[in-house]
């Protein structure tokens, strides 16, 4: 609810990244209820502004997460199954040889907007990941609270979001990172939470530079999965990379966000017969 403003079992079944990938796949077409590959594309977009991902309202539809059952929402995903968020259990992933994330990013001033669900920042010209030699373009990140994901039914206090859609495609990847409370001020998150703006729906050029690999843990292992947008239009066939560890915020950073969004999260969604991966030890 937003207030007013003034205001990772002992498992030894291993799959090497082909037949990972193909499980991926067999994932999503079992779980869209066999649909054609072109009904699955005609619902698919392409985002040429980073504001419009994982953010677009659909036409002449408004939602909110005070009411998040969007499955009458007209023209979405979100009555499909293959959704997101999903709840992990470290236990039942399964072991994978998983490509690491190659990091490009460079600095960037970023522009920060409150639209109205979340804070969001963007503005990098030319920070990208390689993913299975792919290149993805990072478009914008943004924030839950509380966490979206959960482990083992438990919930962070936050989630961060970074978008990023592959270089000539629209398919999407989203890092997933959760946020616990610590002690100590999280610096790279301060230098987000400082440029708050003051109206909703007003981007706001800033000149405070960030780097996203600020934010990524220092361990790489994580999780991944198909699912989707966890916000209308919940377009499906996201590549999920959940992160195992945790970056740190104070509490205070974490009140800063929730006396504007306390309740952000979508509700989780079933996993049905999707499987969870994970990086092998």
């Amino acid at each position: 609810m937003k207030k007013n403003r003034k205001n990772k079992n002992d498992n030894t079944q291993f799959f090497s990244r082909p037949f990972f990938a193909f499980l991926l796949m067999a994932a999503v077409m079992m779980g869209c209820g066999g649909a054609e590959e072109g009904e699955v594309a005609a619902e698919e977009e392409v985002f040429d502004e980073p504001t419009a991902v994982e953010e677009e309202e659909p036409a002449a539809e408004l939602w909110n997460y005070e009411n998040a059952n969007w499955e009458e929402i007209e023209n979405t995903d979100c009555a499909t199954n293959v959704q997101s968020p999903v709840n992990i259990i470290p236990d039942d992933a399964i072991p994978a040889l998983l490509d690491d994330i190659e990091y490009n990013y460079e600095p960037f001033p970023m522009t920060i907007v409150d639209n109205g669900h979340t804070i969001q920042a963007y503005g990098a010209e030319n920070s990208t990941i390689v993913l299975d030699e792919k290149d993805y373009k990072f478009l914008q990140l943004h924030f839950h609270a509380p966490s979206e994901h959960a482990v083992e039914g438990e919930h962070f206090p936050m989630e961060m979001h970074l978008v990023h859609q592959e270089v000539g495609s629209d398919d999407l990847v989203v890092l997933g990172i959760f946020i616990e409370e610590a002690e100590e001020v999280n610096p790279f998150l301060e230098k987000i939470f400082a440029e708050l703006p003051d109206e909703e729906g007003v981007p706001v050029e800033t000149e405070v530079e960030i780097t996203l690999s600020d934010f990524i843990p220092p361990s790489q292992k994580y999780y991944t999965y198909i699912g989707s947008l966890t916000t209308p239009p919940c377009t499906v066939g996201v590549n999920w990379i959940l992160f195992e560890e945790a970056i740190p915020a104070s509490a205070e950073q974490i009140a800063q966000f929730k006396a504007l969004y306390s309740n952000t999260a979508r509700p989780l969604q079933e996993l049905e017969n999707r499987r969870v991966f994970t990086t092998m030890e």
